[in-house]
């Protein structure tokens, strides 16, 4: 006979009973539990008991904690049992239960058997304690869990009650807003924030605080010249700062601190109203260049933002102390495209206002050079010398350079034109020479390197933005070296190679014919003038090189632009060492090519001013002569006097060193040339070391060359190879072949080959070879 299982067989199980059991909602558990006496005392009670009251607990998000005991002051109810009973004693999980079931599920069934009509007893009629236990509620009924149909009933009724509930709560608010009961509007503010509803308080919020249309904000922030109105500018900004320092102050009585709405409605108030605004009035012009320029007013307009707006906003409970910085971070955040904008319009706007400055001021300097050629040759054509004059005084002199000047003396030109010509030709030269200081204008520079730091202050402004950090390190290491690029390039260079042309081509004697009076005689100025021109050049360029180390230093390196440890390799510091060794190649140049000059003019001078008798007298005469520098050594000096310290303030000491030791050296061999080309006899030979003497004092007690100190020495000695008699051609002898006398300058060839410049070298040669070459090793002393 087949066997039945009834339900009673079921209830004998043990496993059975525990799973039937921990899927029944409280309420059914403990009918269940009751169903008789086996199930109560066999299977649903002790540890079976206490696990599903334990797991219930546990649903509610209480923290267990041993002997734990609700204090008996506390009063609890249902709207406040959620924050007041947030632990359990593990050991009896069923009391803290049975509080939370007592309170609260009469609105479980209420919710399942969607009875809501009343929902709240009358002791909860406060909107804030009623959303307290729809808040609890959200906890509790998921004690439930475990009997799904019974669960998402009640749960799905408690959701659409919140909503219901939720749009009473926002009608209320909604209708006291307007009567601006702001005190009252902050209890069902903090409603909905309790129910998680902070995007409704949010979007209401903003929906009652929209930026009207109709308030009064400056049309037009800039004038006709595009030039930024700082009146207007305050006066928008102003307009801006009240409006929303009122929503701040509504944001704090409603919202207090407990969510931060003020942050979020600022954000949208500066994307959407107060960055536009800026944007409209920036690029609102026609033309392009004055959109530039409008834009380079927004390091102004960024100032003013901080210092005229965010620093004027209220303080606030709602955001608390970091608010300013989060406004700040707004306008830079919706700034950033009109910032970056910005960078690449300042860099452009210096490199095209840079050429242009340079270029217009070599149009300019060609333009004034070209009227002074033009009123020269007017000058000349017009003077009140005849044809003749001219002729007589110049005509011996012209002819010389009719070649060099490229005049054609078979055309139908007149002798007088042709010299007319040349007479300008030279005087232009000379004019040129005398502006060879405007081809660098330190002027110039000096606006340029200023233009150059505004641009870069401006664009320094936005450093402490973050995301801009590196990009305005960039852009300020770009515009130094578009500085350093456009001032060599352009300007410097240009003018530094016109320079040393004008050094090249330059030839004293020609120039001197400029200057030529109608009696045929010339100025006494002793001046290699390109030499002296050049120096005030030099002088220049040292001034702008200083500019720029100090613009570096100030601009650069001390704002951190560039590191001076770490960006060795940075194509700054390579540009800048660029320029650096562009200036000194074209002073090492030019003071080369002066030297040149210089020596030109010195070997004028011994030409034309060292006379045959300075160091050969008429015995006659010897006697009567001061022992005295003759004219041609006075000459000299003041000619060395007048350029051996033109450098002095003008460049560094290494360079003066230089330059003086290279002039006494070159001097030094015209005047071994300049002996080689006289004959000198005793009685001259005391005038010969005068000079000698007088050269050798220049150059030790004026220039304090020590280096070149014992070449003159050496030509100390030198005189007394013709001071000694001819009747003691032996000790002629031994003087020449002791070289040590001479302080090793000259070699023993040298001193045979001056040593000839003596009148009377036919009749002591022979006696004086005779010794030189006669003697033996131990005679000739070689040191």
């Amino acid at each position: 006979m087949e066997s039945l299982i009834t339900f009673s067989d079921v209830l004998k199980v043990s496993n059975v009973v525990r799973n039937i059991a921990f899927s029944l909602n409280p309420a059914d558990y403990i009918s269940f539990r009751q169903i008789n006496k086996k199930v109560y005392h066999d299977h649903l009670t002790g540890a079976t008991d206490k696990n599903y009251w334990l797991h219930r607990v546990k649903c509610l998000g209480l923290e267990p904690e041993p002997g734990y005991r609700l204090p008996s002051d506390v009063k609890v109810n249902a709207a406040n049992i959620g924050v007041t009973c947030t632990k359990f004693d593990p050991r009896d999980p069923k009391v803290a239960y049975k509080l939370f079931y007592r309170l609260l599920h009469p609105f479980v069934k209420r919710l399942y058997h969607n009875d809501v009509a009343n929902f709240f007893p009358e002791e909860y009629n406060e909107p804030l304690t009623q959303a307290k236990i729809i808040k609890v509620l959200e906890k509790y009924i998921n004690s439930y869990s475990n009997d799904w149909p019974y669960h998402r009933k009640v749960q799905e009724n408690l959701k659409i009650f919140k909503e219901l509930f939720t749009t009473s709560v926002i009608r209320e608010l909604d209708l006291n807003f307007d009567k601006k009961n702001f005190s009252y509007c902050s209890q069902f503010v903090e409603v909905l924030l309790l129910l998680d509803h902070e995007v409704s308080a949010v979007d209401f919020f903003k929906s009652k605080n929209e930026f009207p249309e109709s308030i009064k904000l400056p049309q037009e922030l800039f004038d006709e010249n595009d030039e930024l109105r700082y009146d207007q500018l305050e006066l928008a900004l102003d307009t801006f700062t009240q409006f929303l320092n009122e929503k701040i102050s509504i944001t704090d009585q409603l919202f207090q601190d407990r969510y931060p709405v003020i942050v979020l409605y600022t954000e949208n108030f500066v994307q959407d109203h107060l960055i536009p605004y800026f944007q409209i009035q920036i690029s609102s012009s026609n033309t392009p260049d004055a959109k530039n320029k409008r834009l380079m007013s927004l390091p102004t307009i960024y100032s003013k933002l901080s210092s005229h707006f965010v620093k004027k906003l209220r303080d606030n409970v709602n955001a608390g102390t970091s608010y300013q910085r989060f406004v700040s971070d707004f306008i830079q955040l919706y700034l950033e495209p009109e910032i970056q904008k910005f960078f690449d319009t300042m860099v452009q706007d210096f490199t095209t206002t840079t050429e242009d400055l340079l270029k217009d001021y070599e149009e300019q300097s060609q333009r004034k050079q070209k009227a002074k050629d033009e009123a020269l040759f007017e000058s000349l054509k017009n003077s009140n010398m005849t044809n003749e004059e001219l002729l007589d005084g110049k005509t011996n002199f012209l002819k010389s350079f009719t070649k060099i000047f490229k005049i054609n003396n078979n055309t139908l030109k007149s002798q007088a034109e042709q010299d007319l010509e040349v007479s300008y030709t030279l005087q232009k030269m000379n004019n040129k020479l005398q502006n060879i200081t405007s081809l660098v204008s330190l002027d110039l520079c000096y606006k340029i390197i200023q233009a150059c730091r505004e641009h870069m202050e401006k664009i320094y402004l936005f450093k402490d933005v973050e995301v801009f950090e590196t990009v305005v390190k960039l852009k300020c290491q770009e515009m130094y070296k578009i500085l350093m690029f456009l001032l060599s390039e352009k300007h410097i260079k240009l003018g530094f190679e016109t320079a040393l042309q004008l050094l090249k081509d330059y030839d004293a004697n020609e120039t001197k014919l400029a200057s030529l009076s109608p009696n045929g005689t010339f100025d006494d100025d002793n001046k290699v003038e390109p030499l002296v021109q050049f120096t005030e050049l030099i002088n220049i360029g040292d001034i702008i090189l200083q500019m720029l180390s100090i613009f570096y230093n100030n601009e650069l390196i001390a704002k951190g632009i560039i590191d001076k440890n770490k960006d060795i390799f940075n194509d700054v510091v390579h540009t800048k060492k660029v320029f650096e060794t562009m200036l000194d190649d074209y002073v090492a140049n030019g003071l080369n090519i002066g030297i040149d000059k210089l020596m030109d003019q010195v070997e004028f001078t011994f030409s034309t001013m060292q006379f045959p008798d300075d160091f050969n007298p008429d015995p006659k005469d010897a006697s009567r002569r001061e022992i005295a520098p003759s004219k041609c050594a006075i000459a000299n000096v003041e000619l060395l006097s007048e350029h051996c310290f033109l450098l002095t303030g003008a460049t560094d000491k290494g360079t003066i060193d230089v330059f003086q030791q290279e002039i006494g050296e070159r001097f030094f061999d015209e005047v071994v040339k300049n002996i080689k080309k006289h004959l000198i006899s005793e009685d001259g030979a005391v005038f010969l070391i005068a000079d000698l003497n007088y050269y050798h004092d220049f150059i030790s007690k004026k220039t304090k060359q020590k280096n070149i100190t014992p070449f003159f020495l050496g030509l100390k000695s030198v005189g007394q190879l013709y001071l000694i008699s001819g009747k003691d051609s032996k000790e002629l002898g031994k003087l020449i072949c002791d070289v040590g006398k001479f302080q090793g300058v000259f070699t023993q060839e040298e001193i045979y080959e001056l040593v000839q410049r003596r009148t009377d070298w036919f009749k002591v040669r022979k006696d004086v070879e005779k010794v030189m070459y006669g003697l033996g090793v131990s005679d000739c002393v070689i040191c």
